[in-house]
C-alpha cells in the first residue's frame, strides 16, 4: 500500500502551517485559502515574513553597495579665523580683514567652511528603515536562532551587514532621528527619489508600515504567507503536524495558535467551560511532567538484564571518553519526547488532570507500526509528575490524572477497532 503523498498533506492543512518556523524551505506555491489571524504574536510571524520577502533581502545584502551614495546637504560659512585655517582661504577678504584691522597679523585668515548637514528628509527615512530592520533581527526577533535553516538563506550575512551599518557606518549615526517622527507622507515623498538608496528604502518602510498597521489588511497578510510560505521539508514532521492540525479542528473551538520556532513546541491551546487544552509538538509538553528516567533508579537492581545493560552504557561511556574530547553523555536511562502531547487543565486549579500522548508513524509497514506502538506504550508507563519526588503517573492508585494514547499512522490494513477494545483500553489507532 502506498504511503499518502506530501502533496495530499500539504494540500489539507497548509493553511494552518504559516506558524510553523522550523526547519524547511521557502516555497513560492501559492498554498493558502484561508487564513486565521489568532496567532500569539502574530506581529513577530509578520517581521519575520516580511524579512524573507525576496526584495528586501536583496536590498539589505546591497546595502554595502548602495550606503555610498548617501547625500549630505551642505552650506557655506565665511568664517574669521586667528591661527588657524578651516576650510579654503579666501584670499581676497582675507587682504582686505587684515588691512582694515591689523595689515602685519599673518595669522589673520578669512575661510570659507562647509557644513555638511545630514538630517535630510532622505537620510531620516532610510535610517528609519535600517533601524527597523535591526530592531527586527536583533531586539524583537533574535533572527540569529534561524541562520543554519535553509528559508533562512544567507541569514547570516543579513544579520551582519545590518548590524555593521547601523552600528558602525559614521555616516549613519550622523543622522540623528532621536525624537524625529517619519510620517507617513515623508515616506511618501522619498519614495519618489532617483537615489535608489533612498526610494527602495522608502518604499520597502512603507510595506512594512502597512504590513504591521494594528488593521490587519486580510489580504495583505495573506499575500505575504504566500510569497514566504515555509513549506516543511521533512514528510515525518509534516504527518506529525497533519495530525497535530486535524485533532485541533476535530475538538478545539476559538483556538490560539503559536509560533513553532524550536524555542517553544506549543502548538495551540484553546478552552471549554471547564478546562484549559494545550497541545505540543515534539516536546515533553510543561513543567508537569517529566520523560525521563535516572540512572539512579535502576542501579543496584536484582535484576540481572538491567545490571548488565547498565554496565555496557557505563563501559560505553569510560571508552568513548578516551576517545574523543568534550563529549558529553545523558544522565538518564530512558528518556523520550512524545511526538504529539495533549495536556488538559482545570481552569479553575490548574491542576493537570489528563494527558493524551500521540505516536506518529508515518508509515505502511506492519513493524514500524509495532515499533511505533512499543515507544508509545514506554512513554504511558514511564510518565512520572515532576516534582522533587517523582511519581509515575500510570497505574499509580495516588495519581489523579488519566493517560490516554493514541497511535496515529497512515493507511494500514487492519480491524484497528476490535483488535484494540479487549487488549488495552487505553491504546486507539488512528489510520490516515
Amino acid at each position: 500500500m502506498m504511503k499518502t503523498s506530501k502533496e495530499a498533506l500539504l494540500k489539507d492543512i497548509s493553511d494552518d502551517l504559516i506558524i510553523y518556523l522550523k526547519s524547511g524551505k521557502l516555497s513560492p506555491r501559492p498554498f493558502l485559502n484561508k487564513l486565521n489571524l489568532n496567532i500569539d504574536r502574530i506581529e513577530d510571524l509578520l517581521k519575520i515574513h516580511f524579512l524573507l520577502l525576496p526584495e528586501v533581502r536583496e536590498y539589505i545584502l546591497n546595502l554595502p553597495i548602495l550606503i555610498r551614495n548617501l547625500k549630505t546637504s551642505t552650506s557655506f560659512t565665511r568664517t574669521i579665523n586667528q591661527g588657524e585655517i578651516r576650510g579654503s582661504i579666501h584670499w581676497q577678504e582675507t587682504l582686505n580683514r587684515r588691512l582694515n584691522y591689523n595689515y602685519k597679523d599673518p595669522t589673520l585668515f578669512v575661510c570659507n567652511e562647509i557644513d555638511k548637514w545630514y538630517n535630510t528628509k532622505e537620510n531620516i527615512v532610510l535610517k528609519e528603515f535600517i533601524e527597523t530592520l535591526y530592531n527586527i533581527i536583533f531586539v524583537d526577533i533574535s533572527m540569529d536562532k534561524f541562520v543554519h535553516y535553509s528559508w533562512y538563506a544567507s541569514g547570516q550575512d543579513i544579520n551582519n551587514i545590518v548590524k555593521q551599518i547601523y552600528e558602525k557606518n559614521v555616516y549613519i549615526n550622523r543622522i540623528n532621528i532621536e525624537g524625529v517622527h517619519v510620517t507617513d507622507r515623508m515616506v511618501e515623498d522619498v519614495t519618489k527619489d532617483r537615489n535608489i538608496l533612498y526610494s527602495t528604502a522608502a518604499q520597502l518602510l512603507q510595506k512594512y508600515r502597512n504590513l504591521m498597521n494594528l488593521n490587519l489588511d486580510v489580504t495583505m497578510v495573506k499575500e505575504l504567507f504566500e510569497r514566504t510560505f515555509i513549506e516543511i521539508a521533512d514528510e515525518n514532521t509534516l504527518f506529525e503536524l497533519y495530525w497535530i492540525i486535524n485533532i485541533i479542528r476535530e475538538n478545539a473551538i476559538d483556538e490560539k495558535m503559536y509560533i513553532v520556532d524550536g524555542t517553544n513546541n506549543i502548538v495551540a491551546s484553546w478552552q471549554d467551560d471547564e478546562f484549559l487544552y494545550k497541545i505540543y509538538h515534539d516536546s515533553t509538553g510543561s513543567n508537569n511532567l517529566s520523560f525521563n528516567i535516572g540512572f539512579d533508579e535502576v542501579e543496584g537492581s536484582d535484576n540481572e538484564y538491567l545490571n548488565r545493560k547498565i554496565k555496557a552504557i557505563n563501559s560505553t561511556k569510560t571508552i568513548a571518553k578516551s576517545l574523543f574530547n568534550n563529549i558529553n553523555f545523558s544522565d538518564n536511562f530512558w528518556s523520550g519526547r512524545p511526538d504529539i502531547l495533549i495536556e488538559i487543565c482545570r481552569k479553575d486549579t490548574n491542576d493537570l488532570v489528563k494527558i493524551i500522548i500521540g505516536e506518529v508513524k508515518y508509515t505502511t509497514n506492519k513493524n514500524y507500526i509495532i515499533k511505533g506502538l512499543e515507544e508509545l506504550l514506554e512513554y504511558i508507563y514511564f510518565i512520572k509528575e515532576n516534582h522533587i519526588n517523582s511519581k509515575y503517573i500510570f497505574e499509580n492508585p495516588s495519581s489523579t490524572i488519566d493517560v490516554e494514547g493514541i497511535l496515529f499512522v497512515d493507511k494500514v490494513d487492519i480491524d484497528y477497532k476490535s483488535s484494540l477494545v479487549n487488549i488495552h483500553p487505553l491504546i486507539n489507532i488512528r489510520p490516515w
